[in-house]
C-alpha cells in the first residue's frame, strides 16, 4: 500500500497534532455563535464538528501521503477528485448524524425537508467549503516542513562545502610547503644537525595540527595560533632575521573560535607576496583587539609576479568567514603596511 511504504518519509505524528489544535480553532470559530443562542448545545456542535473537520484533515493526509503527494495545490486532478470525494462523504455522515441529533437550524431543516436532492447538495456545497479549507491548510502545513527540510539540507551542503575548501586549502599549501621545508631540511643537516633536528620537530608538529578537522569547521584561537607560530618559527630559521614576527593575544580569546586553516594562510600571503632580506626584515604582526584578529605586515612588493593571486585568497577567507558570521573580514592597506582583520567567534 502506497500510505504504509512512504508514510515513513512524513512527520505524520507532528502533522496530527498541528491539524488537531488547528481543528478545534476553525470549530471554535464556527460554532461560537451557538453559545449565546444554546448554551446547551454548544458544547454538542464543538465536538461533533471537530470530529467531523479533523477526520476530513486525517483522510486528506493519509490520501496525500499515499500518492506521495508534496504540494496539495498542484496535486494531480485524480487526487483533487478523491479529496473531494472523501469530503463530501464525512459531510454526509456527519449531516445525517446533526439532523438525527436535532441539531441542524431551522433553516437547514427546512431545505433538506422532504428532497434528498437538497440534502445532498447542503452536504456537496459544506463539503466544497470545507475541502477548499482542509487543502489549503494541508498546502501550509506541508510546504512549511519541506521548506525547512531544504533548508537543512542547505545548511548540510555549506558545511561539506566548506570542509571541501579546508581540505583544498591544505592540499594547495602542503606540497609547495612541503617541497621548501624538505629542501630547508637538507640544508640545516649539513650545517647543523641540532637546529635540523629542532626544525624536524617542528615540522612534524606543524603538520599534526594542520590536519585536525570538526564537525563546524572551526578551531580555537589558541589552535589557530599554535598553527601560525609554528609555520612562523620555521620561516624564521630558514630566512633567519629576514623575518621577524610578534603575536600578542590575550589569553581571554583562546577558547574562542575561528574557521579551520583561516590565520595561517594570511602569514603565507605575507610571505609570497612581499621582498624581504636581512637588512629589510618582513615584520608580522598578530594581535587581538576589540574582539578580532589582526594580522598586519609591511609591503614591500615583489617586482615579479607569483603564482597566485592575493585577491584569489581573502575572497575564499571572506567566503568562508560569511558562513558563520557578515561582514567578519576587514582588509587595509594603509601606505606601507596591511593587514586584516578577522572577527572572533565568540564560543
Amino acid at each position: 500500500m502506497g500510505f504504509l511504504r512512504n508514510r515513513c518519509d512524513y512527520p505524520l505524528k507532528y502533522w496530527i497534532k498541528r491539524s488537531a489544535g488547528f481543528s478545534l480553532c476553525i470549530v471554535a470559530i464556527l460554532v461560537i455563535d451557538s453559545l449565546y443562542k444554546d448554551q446547551s448545545r454548544f458544547w454538542l456542535n464543538t465536538g461533533v464538528g471537530f470530529i467531523g473537520f479533523f477526520s476530513i484533515i486525517l483522510c486528506n493526509l493519509v490520501l496525500h501521503i499515499h500518492f506521495d503527494v508534496k504540494d496539495p495545490i498542484k496535486s494531480p486532478l485524480k487526487v483533487k477528485l478523491l479529496s473531494f470525494l472523501l469530503t463530501f462523504t464525512v459531510c454526509l455522515s456527519m449531516l445525517a448524524f446533526s439532523a438525527h441529533l436535532g441539531m441542524l437550524t431551522h433553516e437547514e431543516c427546512l431545505m433538506i425537508e422532504g428532497s434528498t436532492l437538497n440534502f445532498f447538495l447542503l452536504s456537496g456545497f459544506r463539503a466544497a467549503i470545507l475541502n477548499f479549507i482542509v487543502l489549503l491548510w494541508l498546502y501550509f502545513l506541508m510546504t512549511d516542513y519541506f521548506k525547512n527540510q531544504l533548508e537543512l539540507e542547505r545548511s548540510k551542503l555549506d558545511k561539506l562545502k566548506e570542509r571541501a575548501v579546508n581540505q583544498m586549502l591544505r592540499q594547495q599549501v602542503q606540497p609547495h610547503f612541503l617541497f621548501n621545508a624538505l629542501s630547508s631540511l637538507k640544508s640545516l643537516i649539513k650545517k647543523d644537525s641540532a637546529m635540523a633536528e629542532s626544525y624536524l620537530l617542528q615540522l612534524s608538529d606543524y603538520l599534526r595540527g594542520s590536519f585536525m578537522t570538526s564537525e563546524d569547521g572551526l578551531a580555537t584561537v589558541k589552535q589557530e595560533l599554535n598553527l601560525c607560530e609554528g609555520y612562523l618559527s620555521m620561516q624564521k630559521i630558514r630566512f633567519k632575521e629576514a623575518i621577524q614576527y610578534h603575536i600578542q593575544v590575550s589569553e581571554a580569546v583562546y577558547k574562542d573560535l575561528l574557521p579551520i586553516f583561516s590565520l595561517q594562510p594570511l602569514v603565507d600571503n605575507a610571505l609570497k607576496h612581499n621582498l624581504y632580506t636581512t637588512e629589510q626584515p618582513l615584520h608580522i604582526t598578530i594581535l587581538e583587539k576589540d574582539g578580532w584578529i589582526i594580522v598586519r605586515n609591511n609591503v614591500c612588493p615583489r617586482k615579479t609576479s607569483v603564482e597566485d593571486n592575493n585577491n584569489y585568497g581573502l575572497n575564499n577567507l571572506k567566503e568562508r568567514f560569511s558562513y558563520y558570521l557578515k561582514d567578519s573580514v576587514i582588509i587595509r592597506e594603509d601606505g606601507p603596511a596591511f593587514e586584516v582583520h578577522v572577527k572572533i567567534i565568540q564560543a
